[in-house]
């Protein structure tokens, strides 16, 4: 992995990328030896996984290596007072499994108490998760749609998902959500979203928002989120996609509603982010977009 951070709290990673890594973490630690270990007579630099909590061995910075600088598991090793090697977390981290699903498994009922932390900074962030929901997707979520999501993020408990972490929280929003009408939805010109309704022969009419247009015609079509996905690369690059269908009622059964697909499409999120954006200092606040999370959170 090639982003570390010190406590299982939700904080900024550190990046080996970043200039001084080896000073930054250094003053990080101080004296403190639960993070400095000598571990069958060789001594460890130690931090956590930014995905797993899991302890984690710094590599190349302090014996030189034959790859760039980066971080892996350190199975077995605890880091006194902070945190405990957990090896179910470690068989679901992204950076051991390299390719997989997140998946929509809950937290065992012990761990959903730390996960207040990761419900707060929802609430207190909503604004910037659904902003960036928005940059990615290429929809204009409508203060009713954030309604929506925050009522079904709440009813879900999508923060004790055992993927859910603070990167991921615009997209667990609509992950967690069943799908929302094509009818009237607003979209951004030449997003995938607004490519794929364009080969799909929908009706779309230029909206009052500049550089957006709405659905005007769509038979009972939804959108909605199907998958959250990724893949590790070789160089430990984490790369992640959401997956939508875009579905309509199955006209063949008469006594249930039911759907049929007509069309799918991925995608690309930046998996940091949101993380960024939360420490971001010149954000504008969008006061009724945070009403709603007070009112539902």
């Amino acid at each position: 992995m090639k982003e570390i951070k010190f406590t299982t709290n939700y904080e900024p990673v550190l990046s080996f990328a970043e200039e001084d890594f080896k000073t930054k973490y250094e003053e990080r630690v101080g004296n403190n030896p639960g993070y400095i270990q000598v571990v069958s007579g060789e001594t460890k630099h130690l931090a956590l996984c930014p995905r797993c909590n899991n302890p984690v061995a710094i590599l190349g910075i302090y014996k030189k290596i034959d790859v760039a600088p980066h971080a892996r598991h350190a199975k077995g090793i605890n880091i006194p007072n902070v945190v405990q090697y957990d090896e179910y977390k470690f068989q679901h981290c992204p950076y051991h499994k390299k390719r997989a699903n997140y998946i929509k498994e809950y937290v065992s009922e012990t761990e959903e108490p730390q996960r207040q932390e990761l419900f707060k900074i929802v609430k207190e962030h909503y604004d910037k998760a659904i902003y960036l929901l928005q940059e990615e997707t290429g929809i204009y979520i409508t203060l009713k749609m954030a309604e929506t999501l925050a009522e079904n993020y709440v009813i879900m408990r999508a923060y004790n998902y055992i993927d859910a972490t603070i990167y991921n929280i615009p997209w667990y929003l609509i992950y967690s959500f069943n799908g929302f009408p094509l009818y009237h939805m607003i979209i951004r010109k030449n997003t995938t979203l607004y490519r794929h309704l364009i080969q799909l022969g929908f009706d779309l009419k230029n909206s009052k928002i500049k550089g957006h247009v709405y659905v005007e015609n769509s038979e009972g079509y939804l959108l909605t989120a199907t998958n959250y996905r990724y893949v590790v690369d070789k160089n430990d690059n984490l790369k992640e996609w959401l997956d939508f269908s875009i579905i309509r009622p199955d006209v063949t059964v008469t006594d249930t509603l039911l759907y049929v697909s007509v069309d799918r499409f991925s995608v690309s999120v930046d998996s940091y982010h949101f993380g960024n954006l939360i420490n971001y200092q010149n954000w504008s606040l969008r006061q009724n977009v945070l009403d709603i999370a007070k009112r539902y959170m």
